[in-house]
């Protein structure tokens, strides 16, 4: 059987309330309600579906290959 997660598990991964930790594993699919809990696969799948691992824009792709080169890169201002 697969590893349950519970409300105390996701309180010690980020630090916060119980409140928001129960929001977080209802966000997850499958969960269940009593005692509130999901599987450690569904709440892994919710976690890397709310992590970002590259710039998606077209435009910060292609700033982010400019830092990496070490060319300079111009920041426009506001008037």
């Amino acid at each position: 059987m697969e590893k349950l997660v519970t409300v105390n598990d996701v309180r010690e991964r980020y630090g916060c309330s119980r409140q928001t930790a129960r929001k977080y594993i209802r966000q997850c699919n499958p969960h269940m309600e009593k005692p509130l809990a999901t599987t450690q696969r569904a709440f892994n799948e919710w976690e890397s579906s709310r992590t970002v691992s590259e710039p998606r824009c077209k435009l910060l792709l292609e700033e982010f290959n400019r830092l990496k080169r070490g060319e300079p890169v111009i920041v426009p201002r506001r008037r």
